[in-house]
């Protein structure tokens, strides 16, 4: 099965803050799967999946990075970032079905990032 999964990263007093799923016992990205007899992109497919859950305005999301995470087998997932400047409006728009946490309190779920797979879809200055 192959999934892809996605974070949405907010700055809140100048501390980043991650949306994830925390709703298991342990906080994870927030993943789903993707259907390859559907003609749609992994991208496309997360951002349908945020539209399902009730992001309705995606104007004011920046595509940031790719890069990859270890799932909860052990294998290598592809995982969007996006920014935005209002995180309590995403955590309304998904009926708080997704939460944002500082880095702090998930800080084991950002080891499981794959570094080395980064790739920036901003431009460095």
């Amino acid at each position: 099965m192959t999934m892809v999964a996605a974070t949405v990263i907010a700055y809140q007093n100048n501390l980043p803050y991650f949306l994830v799923n925390d709703r298991r016992e342990k906080e994870q990205f927030y993943m789903v799967k993707v259907h390859h007899h559907e003609e749609r992109t992994s991208l496309g497919t997360i951002m349908d999946a945020f539209k399902a859950m009730g992001i309705q305005n995606f104007d004011d999301w920046r595509l940031g990075e790719l890069s990859t995470v270890k799932n909860d087998s052990g294998e290598l997932t592809p995982l969007y970032s996006f920014q935005v400047d209002d995180l309590q409006a995403v955590e309304d728009a998904l009926q708080h079905q997704l939460v944002f946490k500082s880095a702090d309190d998930i800080a084991d779920l950002l080891t499981t990032l794959q570094t080395e797979t980064f790739t920036s879809f901003t431009e460095n200055e």
